[in-house]
């Protein structure tokens, strides 16, 4: 008789969710800063990421949602507060922040 070996979401850590995080940001940025601006024309990456002050709104969210999940996996206790809902808020917020940080990297690199 087999065993039953599959992953579920509850056997991962925070720091296995967020070490898988890091390398996948990392490979995407390597991939956009290597890989695909280094060839896209230089309007093309403008609108690509466009300035700050045309779309506030978005990042605004993303630092309210990062905000709520901080609060969600490290503070509160209630009921909802499970190990695979708490994995869930951690990874979306921290691939958020990573995807921010990752923008605001390549804006600075490539004088966007």
């Amino acid at each position: 008789m087999k065993a039953n070996r599959s992953v579920k979401l509850g056997h991962f850590s925070l720091r296995q969710v967020a070490l898988g995080i890091l390398v996948l940001g990392l490979l995407d940025w390597a991939g956009l800063q290597f890989a695909i601006l280094p060839d896209m024309p230089e309007d093309q990456r403008k609108r690509l990421y466009s300035g700050w002050a045309s779309t506030p709104y978005p990042y605004a969210l993303g630092l309210a949602f990062v905000a709520f999940a901080v609060w969600f996996v490290f503070l509160y206790k209630g009921q909802v507060a499970t190990h695979g809902r708490r994995i869930v808020v951690f990874a979306m917020a921290f691939g958020a922040s990573c995807g921010m940080i990752m923008v605001l990297i390549i804006r600075k690199v490539w004088h966007i």
